[in-house]
């Protein structure tokens, strides 16, 4: 029943809050002598996409940036304005995600696609998601949807996007109407993905439409002082806050949180180490903070570490990184979501995103199961760690980076029909989730496999500038460095 769906989604997040020390008490009690971390029910798995980077058939904002030669590695790929054909073709992805015997499946609508001019909803575009979002639950998996997931309306963007007041009455039709339409059909409602990240590239350093760069005080949150890229973040907060409150007299059960992108900010010096400060207090804090109250799960994006040197990202030649730039960094997850606990208390936490741009699988593997160990050290320090969601399944359009940083559990064949091609750690992630465990043996061959190419090339997606994108990888050596969690 679809109100009974509902109730257990909202049992399923009290449960693994409540409960979230079941996997430390089962390895202290000797019922999993092989397991090193356990992951025991109510604790779910996931896939996730967005419709941005994997529907055709979009005229959106990211193809008119696309089109006008700002994005990365997308002329120069065959048929890029296809991105994975998931809303002709949306079978293709949700029959390998389903194999892998996840339990939740997260997707997001296109504002513009069902509101393609103001006021006016498409119902032929209504009736296609909602037979996607049956698709999934067909396949046996839950459904956590996105409503805003980095793109806008051509109408909404014209009128200034999120530096306009109005965007928050404008967010607010289309997120009720597809509340209204969906909540039958959805367990996990994500009012934003990553404003923290959105804001910036797209109001103050111009590499997300609508673009124009902005002078650093753009940044600025200094008492009544907001740049742009800050009072965009402020406006989306007063959104979700208005949402959630309307949602929650209407449909009481509803479950509806953020996915947050939250990094580790550092630095090599006293002094890079001090100008991390804030970034964490402005990026990673200050939206949550006006959510308080307002959130039934806090959704974490966490991908690694970003240094920071002269007050600017950096290339550290000593870390390990991603395709993307982003410093592998597990220890940092583990000590974001140990803080993300302390700020908000009994809060049940799922990891909405975590992955790597890795178009060997060297690297995989041994980056999804430390940043799993990490979840359950953190489950075992008592935070309430409920789900974890991987992403993604297929390589995809990366925003302004284009095709280049591969992410998927599996390979995309653009030029012969989007032919999905499983890597191995799409073997690895089936059997942690089938197993719902990380042995000590699973730790060890995946970095046996790491340390083995050590210094040998491998592609990277990042300029120097640890910012632009480039329309082909440039060699970088696979790094030395241990970056696993110690014992």
């Amino acid at each position: 029943m679809i109100a009974d769906g509902n109730a257990m989604t909202r049992r399923t997040l009290r449960r693994g809050a409540r409960y979230f020390f079941l996997a430390s008490i089962l390895l202290r009690s000797g019922l999993s002598a092989r397991a090193q971390e356990r992951f025991d029910p109510p604790f779910f798995f996931g896939i996730a996409n967005a419709a941005a980077q994997s529907e055709d058939g979009l005229d959106d904002i990211w193809k008119d940036w696309a089109d006008g030669g700002h994005v990365a590695a997308y002329r120069n790929q065959a048929v890029p304005e296809k991105r994975l054909e998931f809303w002709s073709k949306p079978g293709v992805e949700l029959d390998w995600a389903a194999k892998t015997g996840v339990q939740v499946y997260r997707l997001g609508v296109d504002w513009g696609r069902v509101e393609p001019v103001p006021h006016r909803f498409d119902a032929a575009a209504i009736a296609r998601y909602r037979a996607i979002l049956r698709m999934v639950r067909a396949r046996h998996m839950k459904v956590m949807l996105t409503l805003m997931h980095h793109s806008l309306p051509k109408w909404e963007q014209a009128r200034g996007g999120w530096l306009s007041a109005g965007a928050v009455d404008d967010y607010l039709e289309f997120s009720r109407r597809m509340i209204d339409e969906y909540h039958g059909d959805v367990a996990y409602w994500i009012t934003f993905n990553e404003a923290d990240v959105f804001a910036p590239l797209a109001y103050s350093y111009g590499q997300w439409p609508p673009g124009g760069r902005r002078p650093w005080y753009s940044l600025a949150a200094l008492g009544p002082l907001r740049g742009e890229t800050v009072r965009a973040m402020d406006r989306m907060a007063q959104a979700h806050v208005a949402l959630y409150d309307w949602a929650h007299a209407k449909y009481p059960d509803i479950q509806m949180g953020v996915a947050h992108n939250m990094a580790h900010y550092a630095g090599k010096t006293a002094l890079g180490r001090l100008e991390a400060r804030y970034p964490d207090a402005l990026l990673n804090w200050r939206f949550p903070e006006r959510l308080r109250g307002r959130m039934d799960f806090f959704g974490m994006n966490y991908y690694g570490a970003e240094w920071i040197k002269d007050g600017r990202l950096d290339i550290d030649p000593s870390e390990e990184y991603s395709e993307a730039g982003r410093a592998i960094d597990p220890a940092g997850l583990l000590t974001t979501l140990t803080e993300t606990a302390r700020r908000f208390p009994r809060l049940p936490i799922v990891v909405t995103e975590n992955g790597i741009a890795d178009s060997t699988d060297v690297l995989r593997p041994a980056y999804l199961i430390e940043h799993l160990t990490a979840v359950a050290r953190a489950r075992a320090r008592g935070v309430p760690v409920v789900g974890y969601i991987v992403w993604t399944l297929s390589d995809n359009l990366e925003w302004a980076d284009g095709y280049c940083p591969k992410f998927g559990l599996l390979s995309v064949d653009r030029a012969h029909g989007l032919r999905r091609v499983p890597r191995a750690s799409y073997f690895v992630f089936k059997k942690i989730v089938e197993s719902r465990e990380i042995t000590a043996d699973m730790r060890r061959e995946a970095w046996a496999a790491v340390a083995a190419n050590a210094g040998k090339p491998r592609p990277f997606c990042r300029a120097a500038d640890a910012v632009t994108g480039l329309d082909a990888p440039v060699a970088r050596p696979f790094s030395s460095k241990d970056w696993r969690l110690t014992p």
